[in-house]
């Protein structure tokens, strides 16, 4: 049996066809747009083969989450099980056959995206796709710095961010996943060394005026370097030479002291430590404690109430 299935906008036509005899298909897809990305469930509830042929305008993230994949991506044959994590895409030939009890969660990424993101690292135009290594070692560096970002990808999707820290948690998300895959996963631009050029003082004090002046705006590393006009590599190493920190993390360190700054000038009853830290960017209120604490040697709560 075989399908020719009319696929959503965020997927390709692509040709499906049961394997086996006597099986139903039961497709499902659920799909949630989560800021600039897409998440979708999927499963068959039979085993089929799909093919889509090349993906030219898009990359998939998938994580099996039950049964078993078999998949052809470029010159190379894989097999994932459930908690691997594989990523296609980059215009090279995919097709997959799965077993009957098969489900999996995607994320879409515009290959626009992922050429934009590339771009503001290197500071160079691509002339090709990207081809990421498909396989995700679920032991390696890439899932250590990718884990938080699925994590915070999954409480969004769940609901469980208060909507006043989306439009920040939004700006973010697309920009740290992509930021962590280009600079963790192996891929075809890796062999062009990233730039190691320092940037000037002038374009470190113009970097750290820029956050200043937004420290209440959603910011992501690539705006700010496309703003300074300096690769976001470039960028990362001066920080780190200048204040043995990244630019993201010495944004966070100011957002800290500005909400630090709101909480000593309350006490009037009407100032919310809740409404202070979603102003300036914190979207997840437990790690905001913890760091603020870490910081200042006192709760949010306890800056507040001396201010009473």
């Amino acid at each position: 049996m075989s399908i020719h299935e009319p696929a959503p906008n965020h997927f390709s036509p692509h040709r499906l066809q049961l394997v086996g005899r006597q099986q139903h298909l039961h497709m499902r897809m659920d799909h949630l747009p989560v800021g600039p990305l897409s998440l979708s469930r999927l499963t068959w509830q039979a085993a089929v083969a799909v093919d889509p042929g090349q993906l030219e305008d898009y990359y998939l993230m998938c994580l099996p989450t039950k049964g078993r994949i078999e998949y052809c991506h470029g010159p190379g044959n894989h097999q994932a099980l459930a908690g691997h994590l594989v990523i296609v895409g980059g215009a090279q030939r995919f097709h997959f056959s799965t077993s009957a009890d098969y489900e999996q969660i995607v994320i879409r990424l515009d290959r626009s995206a992922v050429d934009g993101a590339w771009s503001a690292l290197a500071g160079d135009a691509l002339s090709r796709p990207i081809c990421f290594r498909s396989e995700v070692s679920m032991h390696g560096p890439t899932w250590r710095a990718l884990e938080p970002v699925l994590r915070l990808i999954a409480d969004s999707a769940r609901g469980d961010l208060a909507d006043a820290s989306l439009r920040y948690l939004n700006a973010r998300l697309q920009d740290v996943l992509l930021t962590t895959l280009l600079l963790h996963q192996p891929h075809s631009q890796m062999q062009h060394r990233l730039p190691r050029t320092r940037a000037t003082p002038a374009c470190l004090k113009k970097a750290k005026a820029y956050m200043l002046e937004r420290l209440d705006q959603p910011l992501t590393l690539m705006a700010v370097a496309q703003a300074v006009g300096v690769p976001a590599r470039t960028l990362q190493l001066a920080f780190q030479v200048s204040d043995d920190m990244g630019p993201m993390q010495w944004l966070r360190a100011q957002r800290l002291r500005a909400v630090r700054a709101v909480l000593m000038a309350g006490g009037d009853g009407t100032t919310r430590v809740t409404d202070a830290a979603f102003r300036f960017g914190f979207t997840h209120l437990g790690e905001f404690s913890q760091q603020y604490r870490r910081t200042f040697d006192e709760t949010p709560s306890q800056t507040l109430a001396r201010r009473a």
